[in-house]
């Protein structure tokens, strides 16, 4: 239980830590839909989707390895729909970015 909790906060610390770094460092004279900001902007966008995607790959691998060698995979299941929610809440912030 304790590898699924640290597996899935690190991903979690992940996509925010690239998220917040993006944000911190837009221009203080720039909005976040101005083109000063498009490589922030296009950080923010991809690169916490991009970290959560693939932790939830990782973690249906760990599911379907653990399934395969007989040992409990529902916990792995569960950390891959966690984190497929808060990949869709991810997703849904990044779309307002988008759309400014």
């Amino acid at each position: 239980m304790r590898n699924i909790a640290i597996y899935v906060g690190t991903v979690i610390v992940a996509a925010i830590g690239v998220l917040l770094g993006a944000a911190l460092t837009i221009p203080d004279e720039c909005a976040i839909t101005d083109a000063c900001a498009s490589t922030q902007r296009s950080i923010i966008l991809f690169a916490p989707v991009s970290i959560l995607l693939l932790g939830v790959a990782g973690a249906a691998a760990f599911t379907i390895w653990c399934w395969r060698d007989g040992i409990e995979w529902r916990r792995w299941f569960g950390a891959v729909w966690f984190l497929l929610v808060i990949l869709l809440v991810v997703m849904s912030m990044a779309g307002g970015v988008l759309t400014g």
